[in-house]
């Protein structure tokens, strides 16, 4: 049986090239769709970037690519888990399981990305960190 080879399934293979660049276009495109319709027309005295005069596939492209970075916070890259769970990362004290002397407290450890900017929860993780150092009889190292 075949499997599916979806356009993100690497982020070097030329499907995953084709897909992104299309994306950016496409993206591009329907901004200035929607910028041409109210109420936002009324609004917007003209297009600054890429400029009206770049209109083609390949021109607003080549702008995207130049322009293009990413905005999202990564999170979710060191998964907290219970102690022995193989798939994670940092157990439920930010400790990196397998490590003595070292935590973890930053939005790696958050489940899934947050749909806003994760600062407040970043500096949650701090905090309960920082709890647990206080809260930690040792000296000279967090031994379990």
């Amino acid at each position: 049986m075949p499997r599916p080879n979806p356009p993100w399934t690497s982020a070097t293979s030329p499907t995953r090239t084709t897909y992104d660049a299309r994306t950016l276009v496409d993206g591009i495109k329907l901004a200035r769709e929607i910028a041409k319709t109210e109420p936002l027309a009324h609004w917007l005295g003209r297009e600054v970037c890429p400029g009206p005069e770049v209109t083609s596939d390949e021109d607003i492209s080549a702008y995207a690519r130049e322009v293009a970075h990413t905005v999202y916070h990564p999170a979710g890259t060191c998964r907290i888990g219970a102690p022995g769970d193989p798939a994670a990362v940092v157990d439920p004290q930010l400790r990196i399981q397998g490590l003595d002397g070292i935590r973890i407290a930053d939005a790696s450890v958050f489940p899934a990305m947050p749909a806003v900017n994760p600062m407040i929860g970043v500096l949650m993780v701090g905090e309960k960190c920082a709890e647990l150092l206080r809260r930690t009889p040792t000296h000279g190292g967090d031994v379990r």
